[in-house]
């Protein structure tokens, strides 16, 4: 609903006042907007604490009210991910269109990306560093645990779904009423395809039994992102922002906080789903105000930080939970920690996730010939070990 509001209101405005200088500058490409950046480490900074604290708090504490609380705040991460990841996807459009409309070798570099994404989706649910183990376990009747949709394949189908877009539409402004269009269906319609079964490899993405994030509704976050991005490109970024702010004031959930009660549920209807975009929207403001104010050498280490999410989603998933590798924390800590234990050691997990991301990230930009030769001799590495290693 926001989407089209958006989208109308404000083409609208663009056509009939153009004696308010509120048109963006930017005819060109745009290059990457620092907010963005610093709300990804937030939410990853958020997600962290989330999993940290729901893994390893004692089950009584995690039954007293300020807990409820904690969970529903934790909501607005999930959306986070996907808002960031359309609004990226947008924006590499807009600036490298051609890219797709001639679908050359930049545009699949794109798309192998993608697909990337969803394969490390299902690696890090792999049960055993063997094939032959994992096909027994499947053949067992537990192929749901291994093809469970989690946030990773989610972002990875919504991007396909609007490069396809982009592919067939070509014209930007088509692209962003389609996915309007779609980011609305995705809201208003996850009961009508709650009961719908399709294939065992499929069903997930649409199965609330089996995935915590099936594409309805969760891919309509990564379409507000897309609509959110395509009017940043048309605003001043001063305006932009304002808007995005009373956007988030109006939609964001106050009667929660200012409650003695917890009234807000973290059920995805839509009213939730309006309310988590209002939390999105505000903590991309608070990102872009920080910056404002207090741009710097340590906000541009946290900006740099968020710009690896993926490889700290990864980490940060081994080093709490388990991984194919070896057990991570779980073991020790799983149902044990009062909040001080449980804070400290959340500290010192978070310290080390984005101090590892920050090296591979100076790795990767500092000697990108060196990262890829790693990169390649781990993936050779594992697939070997996988395959040949006894069943």
């Amino acid at each position: 609903m926001i989407d089209f509001f958006f989208f109308f209101g404000y083409h609208s405005l663009e056509i009939n006042m153009k004696w308010i200088d509120w048109k963006s500058e930017n005819a060109g490409p745009i290059r990457r907007v620092d907010a963005v950046d610093l709300f990804r480490f937030f939410v990853l900074f958020f997600m962290i604490q989330g999993h940290l604290f729901r893994a390893y708090l004692l089950p009584a504490i995690r039954q007293e009210q300020w807990y409820r609380i904690h969970e529903v705040l934790h909501g607005f991460v999930a959306p986070g991910f996907l808002f960031a990841a359309g609004f990226a996807a947008f924006l590499s459009f807009h600036n490298k269109r051609q890219n797709y409309i001639h679908m050359d070798r930049a545009f699949f570099k794109r798309l192998r990306r993608i697909l990337f994404v969803i394969a490390v989706g299902y690696w890090i649910h792999l049960p055993f560093l063997s094939l032959g183990k994992t096909l027994r376990f499947m053949r067992m009747g537990k192929a749901d645990e291994f093809l469970r949709v989690d946030i990773l394949q989610c972002i990875g189908i919504s991007l396909l779904f609007f490069i396809l877009l982009a592919v067939l539409l070509k014209n930007e402004r088509i692209v962003v009423l389609f996915s309007a269009l779609a980011g609305a269906l995705f809201f208003l319609l996850p009961e009508t395809v709650k009961g719908i079964r399709l294939h065992p490899a499929v069903d997930p993405y649409f199965n609330y039994n089996v995935s915590m994030f099936p594409i309805f509704p969760w891919a309509g976050f990564l379409c507000i992102g897309i609509v959110t991005a395509y009017i940043y490109s048309l605003l001043k970024k001063e305006v932009f922002f304002k808007l995005v702010l009373v956007s988030s004031i109006l939609i964001f959930p106050w009667f929660f906080i200012l409650s003695g009660k917890l009234y807000f549920k973290t059920e995805l209807t839509l009213t939730g789903n309006l309310n988590k975009t209002g939390g999105i929207f505000l903590l991309l403001c608070l990102s872009e105000w920080l910056l404002r104010k207090y741009g710097g050498s340590f906000l541009d280490i946290l900006k740099k930080a968020g710009t690896e999410s993926l490889f700290v989603y990864v980490l940060h998933l081994f080093i709490i939970f388990n991984s194919v590798f070896r057990p991570g924390l779980k073991p020790l800590f799983a149902n044990s920690l009062n909040v001080l234990q449980a804070l400290l050691l959340f500290f010192a997990v978070q310290l080390t996730v984005f101090a590892v991301s920050l090296l591979y990230n100076h790795v990767k930009e500092k000697w990108p010939l060196l990262w890829r030769l790693g990169f390649i001799f781990f993936w050779t590495a594992f697939s070997l070990i996988f395959v040949l290693r006894p069943h």
